[in-house]
């Protein structure tokens, strides 16, 4: 008897230690938008292309270059290239706008875009509806080639403040 008593008390106390958690009011953040826009509007922006980074080993992805300008305090233009060393079959990019946090990068907004019979893979965006902080671009590249061989890569800006 006593060890029933003992085995419900234990289950009572092990039921009583409930923890409540709740999410964060996401009502107040602010919708943004994403837009490509050309070669020409980035350069005015004053966005450089071809910028240079670090250079990977992979057998078909050269690099992947990203880069972010500010356009004014509640917008910005990413922009990602993504080049390979011969054509492949396809060559699928996410570009993605992030923010940080305080303490880790966390996605605001992205798109997908593929070319297919392609060496190169490049996509400009402005985003509007940005509010305060810092931001950066990344772009994660999967490239397919011709006998289903893929491989992957991801590239990431500096970072900027609004």
């Amino acid at each position: 008897m006593k060890k029933i008593i003992a085995l419900l008390l234990s289950c009572v106390m092990l039921c009583s230690q409930a923890v409540f958690v709740f999410a964060a009011d996401d009502s107040e953040e602010k919708k943004c938008e994403m837009v490509e826009i050309s070669d020409e509007e980035w350069a005015e922006q004053g966005g450089e292309i071809g910028e240079i980074g670090v250079m990977p080993n992979l057998l078909y992805i050269a690099n992947i270059y990203t880069s972010i300008v500010k356009v004014s305090s509640s917008q910005v233009s990413i922009r990602a290239e993504t080049v390979c060393s011969q054509k492949v079959k396809a060559i699928t990019v996410v570009y993605i706008l992030q923010k940080w946090n305080g303490s880790k990068w966390v996605d605001v907004i992205s798109r997908t875009a593929t070319a297919y019979d392609a060496t190169v893979a490049r996509k400009t965006y402005s985003i509007t509806g940005l509010g305060s902080g810092s931001y950066r671009c990344k772009a994660s590249a999967k490239v397919t080639d011709y006998n289903g061989y893929v491989e992957t890569l991801a590239g990431y800006s500096a970072g900027i403040s609004l």
